[in-house]
């Protein structure tokens, strides 16, 4: 593909993530097909369909293993996938439950690295969680048109207020890109970036 074109393609499809973004905040539209938005955003970003369809099934696995638990706060807990990478965030209950997700999580065949970001947090309430969503769609929107990202090699976390991103960056100069422009903003308390390169994924 062109470079002009794969310019273009990358801007669309950030137009369209951008309006996806706001009819879901104003409720007013109905939700994307799960598998046509994976195609969609796998198609353009650095891991290829066949690497994403991957982690996303890892992350339904992941999903399935910790509903076992008989968590009270699962939905207070997200999992990031990326190459066999995978991100925890949220809040656990205690130190007990945050180290049996952590265990139970590394039982899944296939897994190469567990990110434990979670906080322990019994009393997390709804309005608090509510502000890190609409904090993480900002940022989500704010990186659609950051020149040199393709925000869609990445995922972002948002937990009290702290930014958590896992991702596959196409060389060093989008990680240093990605890095320095959330890095620079300021209302971003705690930055915790993981970001992968292609060329050294390719090599492992």
């Amino acid at each position: 593909m062109l470079v002009e074109e794969r310019f273009w393609l990358e801007k669309i499809t950030n137009l369209i993530k951008l309006l996806t973004l706001f009819c879901i905040l104003i409720s007013s539209c109905s939700t994307v097909p799960p598998l046509v938005s994976l195609v969609g955003n796998a198609g353009i970003s650095s891991r290829g369909i066949t690497s994403s369809v991957e982690d996303s099934y890892m992350k339904t696995k992941i999903v399935a293993k910790l509903s076992t638990l008989n968590l009270s706060n699962l939905k207070d807990i997200t999992v990031s996938v990326c190459l066999g990478s995978i991100l925890l965030t949220g809040y656990a209950d205690d130190q007990t439950n945050r180290l049996k997700i952590v265990e139970s999580v590394w039982e899944i065949e296939g897994i190469k690295k567990v990110y434990n970001e979670m906080k322990v947090d019994s009393s997390v309430t709804i309005s608090e969680r509510t502000e890190d969503f609409i904090f993480e769609s900002k940022l989500t929107a704010r990186l659609l048109f950051k020149s040199g990202v393709n925000s869609n090699n990445y995922s972002i976390d948002v937990v009290g207020g702290d930014v958590y991103v896992i991702g596959l960056a196409p060389n060093l100069e989008e990680k240093t890109t990605l890095e320095e422009f959330l890095e620079s903003m300021k209302d971003i308390p705690k930055l915790v970036t993981i970001i992968m390169l292609e060329e050294t994924e390719k090599r492992n």
